[in-house]
C-alpha cells in the first residue's frame, strides 16, 4: 500500500485487493466497496485519484482507449 503517495490512481487500478476484486465481479468485494464508498463519502484516496484521472468510479472498469 503506497502510503507515501495517497494520490496514486494506479494503486487502485492494479494493487487494491478490494477494488480489483469488485471490478472482476466478486460479490463480497462489491459489498465491501459499496460500504467503503458510503463511509468515506466517495472512496479512499486512491479511488478518488482514479476517478479524477480516468473519470470512472473505483468499481467501474476503465473506458476503452480510443
Amino acid at each position: 500500500m503506497p502510503l507515501g503517495n495517497l494520490h496514486d490512481p494506479e494503486y487502485c487500478e492494479l494493487g487494491c485487493p478490494i477494488c480489483r476484486s469488485a471490478r472482476s465481479g466478486n460479490r463480497l468485494a462489491v459489498f465491501f466497496q459499496r460500504v467503503e464508498l458510503v463511509v468515506t463519502r466517495g472512496g479512499c484516496w486512491w479511488g478518488k485519484a482514479r476517478q479524477a484521472k480516468y473519470g470512472v468510479t473505483p468499481g467501474e472498469p476503465l473506458p476503452p482507449v480510443e
